[in-house]
């Protein structure tokens, strides 16, 4: 009998992570590829979805011909969009079964193995969420109307604080001159591209928000202070909803834990595991025994 193995993916909206295991928990390879939100549509997440877990079998060194035995656990930012989760139920994947859920889902799955608890999500987007028999969410309402202190609210903020530079609103400085020189300081430039630009576009100024910061530049340090503020007023709404702890789950948590405020970084806990974790233990709970 060939033995079954599990996977675990992580689907967000800069990059898309896939763990390969064992049933007894051996890590056999890990892949990493572009965005796989649903916001970009099924064609761009399944190929996302299928380049890391790809990678994973690599690296374990199996062929393609292994994912007949995979069964995944994929979590998936953007399944909200109106249509995702049809699009995904009707995708043929070569996985012996699959399961999707929001990324957030699998994040809190990895964070507290299935117990109680709540985490708050600062990755590209943002999101406070705990389970209570219910899924219980706070904020995550999608860019620009929402997902305040998120990768892609820090790079439009960092935007706009360049922008203000060139008309003397705010002082020059390296920073925005690094931010500005995406756009060759050409107002018009940003604003074109802005016409077009997603999430993820904007989060990539993250970046250089943090490297700034990471230099002492005080715009910049300010910019991840008030990205703090927002995600420690989502950690403190889940406690308020019921959670009995909160952790912080996401990329961007060891740039902004810093400057979470002192009374809400007293509550957070640390999670145990990540998001591709929870994606293997939804495979595992939901695979046929």
């Amino acid at each position: 009998m060939v033995e079954a193995l599990y996977l675990g993916v992580d689907g967000g909206g800069t990059r898309c992570r896939a763990r390969l295991e064992t049933a007894d928990g051996r890590v056999l390879g890990q892949g990493i590829s572009g965005p796989a939100s649903m916001r970009f549509g099924i064609q761009a997440a399944s190929a996302s979805i299928l380049g890391a877990a790809r990678e994973a079998l690599a690296q374990a060194g199996l062929s393609e011909d292994a994912l007949a035995n995979v069964y995944a656990g994929i979590g998936l930012a953007g399944t909200g969009h109106i249509g995702a989760r049809q699009a995904l139920e009707l995708w043929q994947h070569p996985f012996a079964k699959a399961w999707f859920e929001g990324d957030g889902y699998l994040a809190w799955l990895g964070a507290f193995g299935g117990d109680d608890g709540g985490i708050v999500v600062c990755g590209t987007g943002s999101i406070g969420i705990t389970y209570k028999g219910e899924t219980i969410r706070v904020g995550g309402y999608g860019f620009p109307v929402s997902d305040e202190g998120s990768g892609a609210h820090i790079g439009l903020n960092a935007i706009r604080y360049s922008l203000r530079t060139l008309d003397g609103r705010a002082k020059q400085t390296a920073f925005a001159h690094e931010v500005l020189g995406h756009f060759s300081s050409d107002p018009a430039v940003v604003i074109r591209w802005s016409e077009t630009a997603s999430p993820t576009d904007y989060a990539a100024f993250a970046a250089v928000v943090i490297k700034h910061a990471a230099a002492g530049e005080p715009a910049a340090s300010n910019l991840l202070r008030d990205a703090a503020v927002h995600i420690a007023g989502l950690a403190e709404a889940v406690l308020e909803r019921g959670a009995p702890r909160v952790a912080l789950v996401g990329g961007l948590v060891e740039f902004i834990r810093p400057y979470i405020p002192a009374a809400t970084a007293a509550r957070i806990t640390e999670p145990q595991a990540d998001a591709m974790a929870g994606g293997i233990l939804l495979a595992k709970l939901r695979a046929p025994k």
